[in-house]
């Protein structure tokens, strides 16, 4: 039980409207031969346009070898500041957890039990390494790994840019399952898929160097909420201490509204170390 709530954890992480939702893949593409540091700069440009805080509802659905699972998700941020996700099933709080930069903290109401550390608690849980960073990238539908445009590389498809990390070289090495030599402190490998229209990115993927887990999100369909576009519906898998896959639909948005995160540790519960 407790993987699995590691597991629950991370979907309602990754959970990241007006009523007309738009498919990220819709249209007929051109996909141009622009420069690395041109889509970056694009990509980027269109994330900065992001509300300061976030709250919405999530129905998820996990499924595992062994079971399928649904639960729904109370999601409230603030942008680069804090994560804050109450977990229920069957009309019952199952846990709770607020995630900051430096921190994470988690309480298990089923098993009486709670965490206060780093992120080493989710890493440890699904074999993927992820940090605040990267979950916020998540909630708003954002690139990943795209921090230093001169270690990025670019091949087109004919829907996407797709920016990655590594050479693709490197990558259908790593693929097939042979050695690669990479830069000393390259831990995960990102890959992102670019819509050339409006430099939205579609698809992201993450690679563990050193374990070989790694997790592929695609972002499906977007609101457009006071003028933001707000991603309403993602499927995720993540192959690592088993196979899992994500799907969540997300709904009853609220931007740039006063928020609270009410967290509260039984003094009856016993600490997760």
């Amino acid at each position: 039980m407790r993987q699995f709530l590691g597991l629950m954890l991370m979907a309602v992480v990754l959970v990241s409207g007006c009523k007309s939702s738009q498919n990220a893949g819709d249209g007929t593409r051109r996909v141009g031969n622009r420069k690395v540091s041109y889509i970056i700069q694009e990509v980027k440009k269109r994330e900065e346009h992001a509300p300061r805080t976030l709250s919405f509802k999530a129905s998820t659905e996990v499924k595992t070898a062994e079971k399928n699972t649904s639960f729904k998700t109370s999601v409230r941020m603030v942008r680069d500041s804090v994560i804050w996700m109450s977990i229920t099933a069957y009309s019952y709080e199952v846990a709770r957890i607020i995630a900051t930069p430096d921190s994470l903290k988690y309480v298990s109401r089923t098993e009486k039990k709670y965490y206060v550390g780093d992120y080493s608690f989710i890493n440890q849980k699904l074999g993927v390494k992820f940090g605040f960073e990267d979950l916020q990238s998540l909630l708003l539908a954002r690139s990943f790994g795209l921090d230093k445009p001169e270690t990025v590389t670019k091949r087109n498809t004919r829907k996407n840019y797709v920016l990655s990390t590594l050479k693709q070289q490197q990558i259908e090495r790593i693929q097939r399952g042979k050695e690669v030599e990479i830069e000393d402190g390259v831990e995960v490998l990102y890959t992102n898929w670019i819509n050339p229209e409006n430099f939205q990115v579609e698809k992201v993927s993450l690679l563990d160097v050193n374990t070989q887990n790694n997790a592929s999100i695609q972002y499906l369909t977007f609101e457009n909420i006071s003028g933001f576009d707000i991603l309403s519906a993602f499927n995720m898998h993540i192959i690592a201490k088993g196979d899992v896959e994500i799907h969540s639909e997300l709904s009853r948005f609220h931007v740039n509204e006063t928020l609270k995160f009410p967290f509260k540790i039984s003094s009856k519960y016993a600490q997760i170390k």
